[in-house]
């Protein structure tokens, strides 16, 4: 794998390789991130970080929009992002359970509650890098530990 556009395949791949359950969050300029887990079984979750962010890129434009830096100023654009605000939120609780039973698959030991991985998919971070780290925290995964550089 090599540094740039994250594609779908790479996680069943590593999935079939490793024979564990898979994580990745796909982040744009550290404003947003779609995570999507994958476990041996087959069965896949995703959820955006930053909900807000997520609906802006999301949202489609009329047909009619010449100009897209016009339209988002526009209150038809904010109405919308927050269509498609509601409609991301709706899916949290189906988010939520799926990356709970990710977790369970996993192998973790700590019994996450879903509704505060509700609230970590629904909170905003300036860094979508650290609502990542928060929700596999609240999942029970163990901190990263560096690698020793002595033999």
């Amino acid at each position: 794998m090599s540094q740039g556009i994250w594609e779908d395949e790479y996680l069943l791949a590593l999935v079939e390789r490793t024979g564990a359950p898979a994580c990745v969050a796909d982040a744009s300029d550290s404003g947003i991130a779609l995570v999507t887990g994958l476990d041996t079984n087959g069965r896949r979750w995703q959820a955006w970080l930053n909900l807000d962010n997520a609906a802006a890129l999301l949202v489609e434009e009329p047909e009619d929009v010449d100009d897209v830096s016009l339209w988002s100023a526009t209150p038809e654009f904010v109405a919308a992002v927050g269509a498609k605000h509601a409609e991301l939120d709706a899916e949290l609780p189906t988010d939520a359970a799926g990356a709970l039973a990710w977790a369970s698959v996993a192998g973790v030991q700590k019994a996450a509650q879903q509704s505060r991985i509700k609230e970590l998919l629904r909170a905003r971070e300036t860094f979508v890098e650290e609502l990542f780290d928060a929700l596999l925290d609240e999942l029970g995964f163990p901190e990263a530990t560096q690698a020793s550089s002595q033999p």
